[in-house]
């Protein structure tokens, strides 16, 4: 749970406890996974040798310049239409049940999905959040990324592979049009 918290304070932009988080997430998975330690590793050197004012624009690029990259889970799922709007009410009132604010945020920011993981209970519902909604935008984000020595495509990758552990790879399988009957199910 606390890895969930450090994922959604690492995509926050740059700032003073970036370095601090990224070396607590690479403790966190030295023992279980490697390869994610591993390329977590790639971008804390990425944090120590670059100055902040092009951490920040490298930020700023990824995540509010290129649309492939926008930080909002259902806004790779269904892009700006009605589905996104179905899955952001979903979402709320998800959010209601466990008095999980969004704070300033769409509910579908990866960031406050990644902080909701964090506090919901119900291992079911995370599996679900995971499999369906966040691995599959995870993935869309990786394959839009322009330049493909971005420093975030590593840490997006690392999301990834932490995520997928014990998850099933079922949403290959998954079809938009399954991911909104999820949604009007709720």
């Amino acid at each position: 749970m606390k890895l969930y918290n450090l994922f959604a304070d690492i995509l926050e932009p740059p700032g003073l406890l970036l370095s601090d988080r990224v070396n607590q997430c690479i403790s966190i998975l030295a023992s279980s996974l490697q390869e994610a330690a591993g390329l977590l590793n790639q971008f804390k050197t990425f944090l120590d040798q670059t100055p902040l004012s092009r951490k920040e624009e490298i930020y700023t690029g990824t995540f509010h310049v290129q649309t492939a990259c926008y930080p909002y889970v259902g806004y790779h799922l269904f892009r700006d239409g009605s589905h996104r709007k179905l899955f952001l009410a979903g979402l709320e009132e998800q959010y209601q049940i466990y008095d999980f604010l969004a704070a300033d945020e769409l509910p579908d920011h990866l960031g406050i999905m990644l902080r909701f993981l964090a506090k919901d209970e119900d291992e079911e519902e995370r599996d679900e959040l995971i499999s369906l909604w966040i691995i599959p935008a995870l993935k869309r984000m990786l394959g839009g990324f322009e330049v493909e020595t971005n420093p975030y495509k590593v840490l997006l990758r690392t999301r990834l592979l932490v995520l997928q552990e014990g998850h099933e790879a079922r949403d290959e399988k998954i079809t938009v049009e399954m991911r909104v009957k999820r949604c009007l199910r709720r």
